[in-house]
C-alpha cells in the first residue's frame, strides 16, 4: 500500500473514529442522552473533511518535506 493511501485512510477513517468515540465517552460520562444518529453525522462529516481536505493536505506536506532533504 502506498504511503499516500495510508495517510488518506488514516485521515478519513481512523481520525473520525477516534473523535466519534471520544465524543461518545464524554456524553456517557456527563450523563447525556446518546443518540447514535448524531454520532453517525459527526463521523461522516469528519470523514468527508478528512478525505477532501485533511488527507491530501497532510500528504502534500510530508511529500514536500521529503523533497527538501
Amino acid at each position: 500500500m502506498s504511503k499516500g493511501l495510508k495517510i488518506i485512510l488514516l485521515w478519513s477513517l481512523a481520525f473520525p473514529a477516534i473523535i466519534t468515540i471520544g465524543r461518545m465517552i464524554i456524553d456517557f460520562i456527563l450523563g447525556r442522552e446518546m443518540e447514535f444518529i448524531s454520532y453517525t453525522a459527526v463521523f461522516l462529516g469528519i470523514g468527508a473533511a478528512g478525505l477532501i481536505f485533511g488527507g491530501p493536505l497532510v500528504y502534500l506536506v510530508t511529500k514536500s518535506k521529503e523533497e527538501k532533504y
